[in-house]
């Protein structure tokens, strides 16, 4: 494009550029060379040319329509140029956007990414083997929150490991923040009208109706609602109990102390053997398989095997459920006197937390039973290798 030029204005481009001693084969422009030499917008505005009292001359012996047509394509092309060089930083925004939507689901409940690398630095700082948990210098929780977010959000791991400025900085937590918060939130609003659908299909519908849109016939107001999220301490099927709840009774608190019946399986809690049928919901499986599979998949047995986090994102879904059978609008950490954070923590705490081998084997077998139920029988391999070495084809091959 630029070889053709006469060399007289070469000179008049280097001039309106400021780049001196520019010789015509290298007068390129960075990003343009795939790009076709397109007219002129009708509403771009051609670059301006200074010319000198010394170069007048060389202006009039071209012709002036030539020199107005290369001014013309010259601002098309560095119109072209800021664009290509925005496009980086735009799909820079879209993918930490995207990033961002793990956050909620695997990783924490509320929990800001600045709060968690803050975490991090801490840590750093104080010294700390980074596999360390140490609960009298740091904050437990938060740091393993923070060890998630590093596993499942790629940009955090580069973050920490690099130096960054304060503007830049602001923005990746904010797009990733609201990656987050967005996703929470578009769950909600999908589970209000599905759960509602789910419910009415029951053979007995709840009395009164419950609508998809409207959350004032649920929660403890609906006898249906009522007795999903009625505390295994209490008796649903006693009208003392639901009035006692409906009433704010001293004696009927409904907190996050307690577990909610849905988490049990057919809703019935064994208080001999409180860990029997927990977290084997069938209402809750239905949930999980609904966000983290696909929606039709909530209807279906079989699944292919899939590779997700299964701790964190139990604790995600029974605060969702939770939150979609109750009467509250809208979200909030604290429900009435019920802490949504709290209840979170508690399921992640069962989970992440087995002191025990008996707890640990228990938690085993219950991480089996949801690998089977939301992702199939035929994978248990994938999911539960088998111990070879321990198998009759190595114990003939040790003695040989």
């Amino acid at each position: 494009m630029v070889n053709d030029v006469k060399p007289e204005l070469l000179v008049q481009l280097e001039l309106a550029h400021g780049v001196p001693g520019l010789s015509a084969p290298s007068l390129k422009l960075p990003y343009l060379s795939h790009l076709p030499l397109a007219p002129p917008e009708a509403s771009t505005k051609p670059s301006k040319v200074y010319l000198s009292m010394s170069q007048t001359s060389s202006q009039s012996d071209s012709p002036p329509s030539e020199v107005a047509a290369l001014k013309r394509r010259l601002a098309v092309l560095e119109a072209q140029n800021a664009e290509l060089r925005k496009q980086p930083v735009e799909e820079k925004g879209v993918h930490l956007h995207l990033e961002g939507w793990v956050i909620h689901r695997l990783v924490c409940l509320t929990e800001c990414v600045e709060d968690l690398i803050t975490e991090f630095d801490r840590h750093v700082t104080l010294g700390i083997g980074l596999d360390d948990d140490d609960a009298s210098l740091i904050d437990p929780e938060r740091y393993r929150s923070y060890k998630k977010l590093a596993t499942w959000c790629p940009s955090v791991r580069k973050l920490v490991h690099s130096v960054v400025e304060n503007g830049e900085l602001s923005c990746v937590y904010s797009k990733l923040n609201k990656g987050a918060d967005g996703a929470r939130a578009d769950d909600m609003t999908q589970l209000k009208v599905t759960v509602a659908s789910w419910l009415m299909q029951n053979t007995l519908p709840p009395c009164p109706v419950i609508q998809g849109q409207n959350k004032i016939g649920r929660g403890f107001n609906n006898n249906v609602t009522g007795r999903l999220i009625c505390p295994v301490d209490y008796d649903w099927n006693d009208p003392v109990v639901q009035q006692g709840i409906r009433d704010y009774h001293p004696d009927y608190h409904v907190m996050a102390h307690s577990w909610p019946a849905f988490l049990y399986k057919d809703e019935v809690y064994d208080p001999s053997n409180p860990t029997d049928g927990l977290f084997r919901g069938k209402l809750l499986l239905k949930i999980f398989k609904y966000i983290f599979t696909s929606p039709t998949s909530a209807e279906m047995e079989d699944q292919e095997q899939l590779d997700p986090e299964l701790l964190s994102s139990i604790a995600y879904v029974a605060v969702q459920l939770r939150f979609a059978l109750s009467s509250t609008g809208s979200w909030r950490i604290i429900d009435d006197k019920f802490n949504h954070q709290e209840f979170y923590d508690n399921i992640v705490d069962f989970f992440e937390l087995a002191v025990t081998s008996d707890a640990a084997k228990e938690v085993e077998d219950l991480l089996l039973w949801w690998n089977r139920k939301v992702f199939g029988c035929k994978h248990v391999s994938t999911y539960r290798p088998q111990r070879v070495e321990q198998l009759s084809v190595a114990r003939c091959s040790g003695k040989r």
